[in-house]
């Protein structure tokens, strides 16, 4: 019998094995490789490889360690002699105790008294104090580590070189079981994975097909993912859910990145009090038509399921974005042509019973009697803005609702910065009725239009087809003296014009031009040379109807100022304030120079 160094500095046996010992491995060694071909359970190729090996190698306790992620721990994982309470809970760092040197190493060690040996490290619980003797090998698959198997005796033990080499092979045994293990866990979470997909697939698919719309689709997202399910436009305003006034979803998200640079999911905090969101683009192509937003419920929450019903969900959502806006381009292009060739005018008889019958065709009456209500941008910077791509669609979604709702049969013409509606007159028989109806609108419009803001005009109620041209004007008219008097964001009829709106009679500006200068002239002149506004004064006397303390109210100035005011627009103008027909000559040309821009 002769001894040699091994690799850890301690003595290892070699000679000739016992022969009824090698029987016993080779034995066990066959029936570990029938065991593994015949069973799908590694946990009790385990069990019989750590119960086995101490009778094959003699020694009365055999226990596995295997590598955890990232790789710098061993876990203990299986024992038949040491504390079985301790599996699971035992780590030993890589390069630490007997154990972790042979996981750092790769190579075999054998103690014959572990008491005497440097690398040896005893944990507190696992009861390894009443062992003497150890032999432990690495378990390698190909350039990888997978653990460490380790036997121990109570006795004092030489193992040799034919125990090592039994080691190593149980060692190769339990690497092949564990690769075959971790292979067949990752079919089968690959298969349960392609499964959940293609189910959730034939579902949406089946939503789709059948025309359940996009409500449907929602509630169904909601109910795969674990939350309540909406969609929101692209800049983050809501547009669909299932249960709107209740379901707790915000109306308006923040993104904090731009919405295109969006990958597949986004969690952000959102509504009153905030909640975890996940955010998924809703894309057609290249193109961004909005953004799914499901709430997070951790208990109700499938994470695999979730991710699934996501990807699928806004990709449904898109086709059905995607044939929702081919649908209403289509449709809202035909409606628009007509709407537009009945407000151009000059009709004849034959055309427009040729226009009401193409209107039928689309599902629409052309109204005999009608209001023309007109939505306008206050000024340039909003009517640019609605001009981008997108804002046409956000303002038509935003007045889709209202003309369903309070204006069933009325046509309605949206531009990229306007919209126009004919109210049949059986929906508003009065103008104080329109003019509530063009409040709602105005209402319904302004959150497309912030920053800026609108204004609706009503033309004169159109007693014919034919009359919608002029009540189209009229409305238009309506807005553009509202506006060049300062106005913003206000319902202006062309009857609340009163007398004034003679003036968009006159077909001469350069008459109305020259009416101004004959009665304001001076004043016009002196404003420019003088700080004293008694241009401004004049206006707040018209407004005031010429009450001279009300006028000093309005303008926040003494009573004695008001009549030095007076004083001085007399003595530049010639012009008496207290004759009643100078006073409406005054007003007519402050309107008339409001209009023109002067």
């Amino acid at each position: 019998m002769k001894t040699r160094r091994n690799v850890a500095g301690v003595q290892v046996t070699t000679g000739v094995p016992d022969s009824s010992l090698a029987a016993r491995e080779l034995n066990f060694l066959v029936r570990l490789a029938q065991a593994a071909a015949s069973t799908q359970r590694p946990d009790e190729l385990l069990e019989l490889i750590i119960r086995e090996t101490t009778s094959a190698i003699g020694t009365d306790v055999c226990s596995l360690y295997l590598l955890t992620p990232p790789g710098r721990e061993l876990l203990l994982t299986a024992t038949n002699g040491l504390n079985e309470n301790m599996v699971g809970k035992v780590t030993m760092k890589v390069g630490e105790g007997i154990t972790g040197w042979v996981a750092e190493s790769r190579r075999p060690a054998v103690v014959p008294d572990v008491s005497r040996e440097p690398h040896w490290k005893w944990v507190p619980g696992l009861d390894e104090d009443r062992f003497h003797s150890m032999a432990s090998v690495p378990i390698e698959s190909g350039p990888r580590l997978v653990g460490v198997i380790n036997v121990q005796s109570t006795e004092r033990r030489e193992f040799n070189s034919g125990d090592i080499d039994f080691l190593r092979a149980i060692a190769a045994q339990v690497a092949g079981i564990l690769e075959r293990s971790e292979l067949q866990r990752r079919t089968e979470v690959q298969l349960a994975e392609i499964q959940l997909s293609h189910d959730i697939h034939e579902r949406f698919t089946k939503l789709s097909l059948d025309g359940a719309g996009i409500s449907s689709i929602l509630d169904v997202i909601g109910s795969l993912a674990g939350g309540r399910a909406a969609l929101y436009s692209a800049d983050g305003y809501r547009v669909r859910g299932g249960g709107e006034s209740s379901d707790g979803m915000p109306q308006r998200i923040h993104v904090p990145a731009p919405a295109g640079a969006i990958g597949r999911e986004l969690r952000i905090n959102a509504g009153r009090p905030p909640r975890p969101l996940d955010v998924v683009p809703v894309r057609a192509g290249a193109e961004m038509l909005g953004l799914l937003a499901v709430g997070v419920d951790e208990e109700k929450m499938d994470a695999e399921g979730r991710v699934r019903a996501l990807e699928h969900g806004s990709t449904v959502l898109a086709l059905e974005l995607a044939k929702e806006r081919a649908a209403a381009e289509v449709e809202r292009r035909l409606r628009g042509d007509l709407v537009e060739e009945v407000l151009a005018g000059g009709l004849e008889a034959e055309e427009s019973e040729r226009i009401a019958r193409q209107a039928e065709r689309l599902g629409h009456r052309l109204p005999q009697r009608a209001w023309v209500v007109v939505l306008e941008a206050d000024d340039d910077k909003t009517e640019a803005a609605l001009a981008a791509r997108g804002q046409q669609d956000r303002l038509d979604a935003a007045l889709i609702g209202l003309v369903r709702s309070r204006l069933p049969g009325a046509l309605t013409l949206v531009r990229p910065a306007s919209a126009v509606f004919l109210v049949p007159d059986e929906l508003a028989g009065d103008l104080a009725t329109v003019e509530k109806l063009a409040a709602q609108i105005l209402a319904a419009a302004a959150p497309v239009m912030k920053p800026g803001s609108a204004s609706v005009g009503i033309g004169n109620l159109a007693n014919g087809v034919g009359e919608l041209a002029r009540s189209h004007i009229e409305a238009r008219q309506a807005l553009r003296l509202t506006r060049r008097a300062g106005s913003r964001g206000r319902v202006a009829s062309y009857r609340s014009l009163g007398a004034f709106r003679l003036l968009l009679e006159v077909q001469s500006p350069e008459a109305l031009r020259r009416f101004v200068d004959e009665l304001l002239g001076p004043l016009l002149q002196y404003a420019q040379s003088r700080d004293t506004p008694l241009l401004e004064t004049l206006e707040a006397l018209s407004a005031a109807r010429w009450i001279r303390r009300a006028a000093a109210r309005q303008l926040g100035i003494h009573i004695n100022s008001m009549t030095y005011r007076v004083e001085r627009i007399q003595a530049l103008t010639g012009l008496q304030l207290d004759d009643p027909e100078t006073r409406v000559a005054i007003s007519i040309a402050l309107r008339a120079r409001a209009m023109l821009g002067m």
